[in-house]
């Protein structure tokens, strides 16, 4: 579930996608939004519905159901999305887990850390969204909030004790920003695959930008390497689809450990899923709730 769409699916036990499509989100009614949902449950009942596995926004209470916060899906706050959504459906079982950490479980999964126990996963967009596995299971921590890059603090000073936030510098959407800033382009008007475009074309503001950019998630990288110690750390998000994104992430991480004093060298890959991995993932998170 998303601010704006619900992508569904049917899936086989093993995560193969049978059908999918999408619905818009009701974000402001709670009733609608759970009817929806619902109705999407009785569209395949006759196809013997094992359970329904649901990757969302917000702090989700894993072991209980509940959405403790819900992005901009405000009408669920607080809701018990297990127990409700159950008993509109035959009283099947219901999974709920954060969409950052269901597209982390996917690569852990069936992934680009598919072979190997531990990674941590950022993916940019309009934020960062972050997630840590440990033995193939997300760590969520006391508060829930464990892997939440998109608000790792930047310092500014002590004197006014405001920092910034990964998100609001390094996140897909606010260096496009940037960009339309300094190239003096309305906004809207350009987007990650012109920026891509622009740095590989050698735009001097745009290669400056994105090289800023490489360098600041190298440093990413080195410090949940030195807090997770990950096998793997797996980069996804729309951009990610660009290889020169992955490379220039790839080269900072080289230059840091070169220029540096570092215990390892972090292995940076790209994510394997994107449009998918929060599907997929949310079926692992079923999965090691009820099959375990």
């Amino acid at each position: 579930m998303g601010g704006t769409f619900v992508k569904y699916a049917l899936l086989s036990d093993d995560g193969e996608f049978l059908e999918k499509g999408k619905i818009p989100t009701i974000v402001d009614d709670k009733d609608a939004c759970l009817k929806s949902l619902q109705e999407l449950y009785l569209k395949y009942k006759s196809k013997g519905i094992k359970g329904i596995a649901m990757s969302v926004p917000g702090l989700i209470d894993v072991e209980k159901g509940i959405m403790q916060t819900s992005g901009a899906i405000l009408c669920l706050t607080g809701v018990h999305m297990a127990e409700e959504l159950s008993a509109l459906c035959d009283g099947v079982n219901v999974s709920v887990e954060n969409d950052g950490k269901a597209a982390a479980l996917a690569e852990a999964w069936k992934g680009a850390a598919k072979d190997v126990p531990n990674c941590c996963v950022l993916g940019f967009g309009t934020g960062i969204a972050g997630a840590t596995i440990l033995n193939k299971k997300a760590v969520r921590g006391n508060h829930l909030i464990a892997g939440e890059a998109s608000l790792f603090p930047i310092p500014t000073d002590y004197k006014t004790v405001t920092p910034t936030y990964m998100a609001m510098k390094y996140s897909t959407a606010t260096v496009v920003s940037r960009a339309e800033k300094a190239l003096g382009i309305p906004k809207g008007e350009y987007d990650g695959i012109k920026l891509m475009d622009d740095y590989r074309a050698g735009n001097e503001i745009i290669v400056d930008i994105c090289e800023d950019w490489f360098y600041n998630i190298a440093v990413m990288c080195y410090q949940l390497s030195l807090i997770a110690d990950p096998d793997v750390i797996c980069i996804g998000g729309g951009i990610s689809a660009d290889p020169m994104f992955i490379e220039g992430i790839q080269k900072y991480v080289h230059l840091i450990k070169e220029k540096g004093i570092a215990f390892i060298e972090p292995k940076v890959v790209e994510c394997a899923f994107r449009n998918d991995s929060n599907i997929l993932g949310a079926l692992f998170n079923y999965k090691q709730l009820y099959e375990a």
